[in-house]
Parts: structure tokens; C-alpha cells; sequence
């Protein structure tokens, strides 16, 4: 009996697992450099580019789930690409802990920073409406673009044709071809500004 009292008080107090900022922690490792400033700094350009790749898988999700049929994916990657380059990545990382190792070499010493980076799941949420917000915002757009050009197709269709019925069926082979150039022309504008 008091066996059970022992393990279980001792099961109450101790703790169970690791902290929750180090649960989610995930070690970066830098390349090695020849100062501790360098070696700094190789770690947490490699704790960006490790949060950058998390965003781009999280967007890449993002686009798969949150994009319409009728939003091709070419124009949908460039406005993602544009997301991705304005990410604070600095900020959207906390250091939870550091490790610094020196090596003793014949030409001298080597240093190596790793770092234990954590998200904050405020900023992951947060980050995520944005994201979310700016595909809608594109899909609003490409809509808008959509009607457009369907719009400027009828007026066309309308024009050419009261056009042809003006001229009394004299130019029709030439109002065709400027019609279908003229329908090509249309969405390609509409697309490229």
C-alpha cells in the first residue's frame, strides 16, 4: 500500500514529459564557420530557411484546398510566391535554446551554432488567415476578370455582327478574322495586367 502512495505522489510532482516550447522545438544546425558571429548567423539563416520551406508546404495546402477549379494554378503560384517573400521569418520564430560547439583544428577553430526553434501558434494562425485572405482576394479578382472578359466577348460579338449586317455581308470574312483577333487579344490583357 504504501508503495502505491510513493509512485503515485511521485507521479503527481514529476514531471510527465518536456516543456511544451520544447516539444515543438526543432533543432537547426548551422554550417561551421570560423567565428562564433558567423556561426550565429549560418544558424539562423538555416532557422529561416526552415521556417520558409514550413510555409511554403503550409501554403502549397493552402492552394490545394482553398483554390477553385476555375482558378488556374498559374496564376494563383505567383501571388503565393509574393506572400512567401513578405514573411517576417525573423519574427515568426521563437529561440527556445542554443548550443555552441568548438573544434579545435591544426589551422585554427571551427565554431558551430545550433538552434531550437519553436512556432508561436499565434503567429501560425494569424499568418494562415492572411494567407487565406489573399486567395480570396485573388479569386474575387480572377472573377471579376472572368466577367470581363466574357463581357467584352459579347460586346464583340455584338459589334461585329451589327458591323456585318451594316455592310451588307461585304466585309464578313474580314470582320471574322478582326473578331477572332480581337477575341484573343481580350483575355490576354485582361490576364497580363
Amino acid at each position: 500500500m504504501l508503495d502505491v502512495l510513493l509512485v503515485t505522489c511521485l507521479a503527481a510532482v514529476a514531471p510527465q514529459g518536456p516543456r511544451a516550447g520544447l516539444a515543438e522545438a526543432v533543432a537547426v544546425r548551422g554550417e561551421p564557420e570560423l567565428s562564433p558571429a558567423a556561426a550565429l548567423s549560418s544558424a539562423r539563416q538555416k532557422a529561416a530557411e526552415h521556417v520558409l520551406e514550413q510555409w511554403r508546404h503550409r501554403a502549397d495546402l493552402a492552394l490545394g484546398v482553398e483554390r477553385p477549379f476555375w482558378l488556374p494554378e498559374v496564376l494563383a503560384e505567383p501571388q503565393v510566391r509574393r506572400w512567401l517573400a513578405d514573411l517576417p521569418l525573423e519574427r515568426m520564430v521563437v529561440q527556445v535554446d542554443r548550443e555552441d560547439r568548438e573544434r579545435v583544428h591544426e589551422f585554427g577553430n571551427s565554431y558551430q551554432t545550433t538552434l531550437w526553434v519553436a512556432e508561436d501558434p499565434r503567429v501560425v494562425d494569424q499568418h494562415g488567415r492572411l494567407l487565406r485572405s489573399q486567395l480570396r482576394r485573388l479569386e474575387r479578382t480572377v472573377a471579376v476578370r472572368y466577367g470581363g472578359v466574357v463581357g467584352a466577348w459579347v460586346l464583340l460579338g455584338l459589334g461585329i455582327g451589327w458591323l456585318d449586317r451594316l455592310s451588307r455581308g461585304y466585309m464578313t470574312g474580314r470582320l471574322r478574322l478582326l473578331g477572332l483577333l480581337a477575341g484573343v487579344a481580350i483575355p490576354a490583357v485582361a490576364f497580363t495586367l
